[in-house]
């Protein structure tokens, strides 16, 4: 019942008489308004636990179907992680490491502590042929400007185990300087984002003027770093000009009136897109050429698929026929069919399979080669709209069927 009817059955059990007054508005009608509503919210929440009561239709207490039943496990996990390839993240201690093929990179706090946030980003390629300088590798950095020795007064030379370059130039260079750096061709007229990071030594309020493609029009920014800093340089654009390809990337900085330059650079990125990503190196020091970031891919399951991991864990403790394994699969949102063996004998046809007496513990369980699962208004936020998968149902089968058994599972 609603608030309304609560009250109307209140203001019948007063007693009667006129010293009561029950007309609408009146102030004892306002003061039993409020045990009214709490009446009717008791009301509700007890219509609601009926409702809880059945796994297929649960909300607020799929927690604790999920607890009761053990659940998430191995077969239904609420979240997985894959990436087809390694990348790179920043520890607490802001340290460069490598997350392996499938490994999550979790984010850290502002204390430097690992949280259970994780980084998801979609496919990179870094078209920089060589982001970290190497010794002995011709045609990938050049350090070019004028009022300077190109042979006695700079240096270009690694400093780390993966990215840095030291630039040191021991005068003031009297004009604009640039490190340049081979990339494979970028198409025209394509967005674009280059982002590097520069670290100054000695030099203080160290200026950075210029990015450029190898074009006639530049893309000027402007920025200052003090010694001891280090910082991340970003500039998107949009890729112009008459040639067909663009083959050189080139970080420019302005002349200097006194002192000399000693900085690193590392981490040199040019990406197709209006954004930045994380870096996107390569793993071996010889590699040139573009280097790509597989798309991190983060499964989380919908609140659908959670129901119906409940009533499949409810199934498993029926007997395992070949109607509750179908059903089981059902359960997990696939259609699947499934074929038993028997041995061959001499009364079967000649054309019948030639099985052995094992085959008659096998069955073969055939399904769909995807699952799409879709987003739906009770998801939570961090839910994709639209997951793939694969074969939910084949760890929970595994479990399901007897021990004796040895369960086949095809694709279409």
């Amino acid at each position: 019942m609603d608030s309304s009817a609560y009250l109307s059955q209140l203001l019948a059990l007063l007693p009667p008489g006129d010293a009561l007054a029950r007309e609408p508005g009146s102030k004892l009608e306002r003061l039993l308004t409020v045990p009214a509503a709490e009446l009717a919210r008791v009301d509700g929440r007890v219509e609601a636990l009926l409702l809880e009561s059945d796994p297929a239709r649960t909300a607020e207490m799929l927690a604790d179907w999920e607890r009761a039943l053990g659940l998430p496990d191995e077969c239904y996990p609420n979240e997985s992680f894959s990436r087809a390839s390694p990348a790179w993240y920043f520890d607490g201690a802001g340290v460069l490491r490598q997350a392996a093929v499938d490994e999550p990179r979790y984010l850290f706090d502002a204390n430097g502590q690992r949280t259970e946030a994780v980084l998801v980003e979609g496919a990179a390629t870094n078209y920089v042929q060589q982001p970290y300088y190497q010794v002995g590798v011709s045609g990938q950095w050049f350090l070019l400007g004028s009022g300077f020795s190109a042979t006695a007064n700079y240096a270009v030379a690694p400093d780390g185990s993966l990215t840095a370059a030291r630039v040191q130039i021991a005068a003031a260079p009297a004009s604009a300087w640039s490190v340049w750096l081979a990339t494979a061709p970028l198409p025209l007229n394509t967005s674009f984002t280059a982002s590097f990071y520069v670290y100054a030594r000695s030099l203080g309020n160290l200026g950075f003027a210029l990015l450029d493609l190898n074009d006639t029009s530049g893309i000027n920014i402007v920025g200052q770093i003090a010694v001891g800093e280090w910082r991340r340089v970003i500039v998107s654009g949009l890729s112009s000009g008459t040639n067909p390809a663009f083959n050189w990337l080139y970080l420019q900085f302005p002349e200097l009136t006194t002192g000399a330059v000693d900085i690193d650079i590392w981490g040199v990125q040019l990406e197709i897109g209006n954004a930045a990503t994380s870096l996107v190196m390569p793993t071996a020091p010889a590699t040139t050429g573009p280097t790509t970031r597989a798309a991190d891919i983060r499964f989380i399951a919908t609140t659908q698929e959670r129901r119906a991991r409940v009533l499949a864990r409810l199934i498993e403790r029926f007997e395992p026929t070949p109607a509750a394994i179908i059903g089981l699969a059902a359960r997990l949102g696939d259609t699947v069919t499934l074929t038993e063996f028997t041995p061959h004998d001499c009364e079967d046809a000649c054309e019948a399979p030639l099985l052995d007496e094992p085959w008659a513990h096998a069955f073969q369980v055939a399904g769909g080669a995807q699952l799409v699962v879709e987003f739906t208004c009770e998801d939570g936020c961090e839910t994709p709209l639209s997951q793939w998968r694969t074969g939910a149902y084949e760890c929970a089968i595994r479990r399901f069927a007897p021990a004796h058994t040895v369960p086949i599972f095809t694709y279409a």
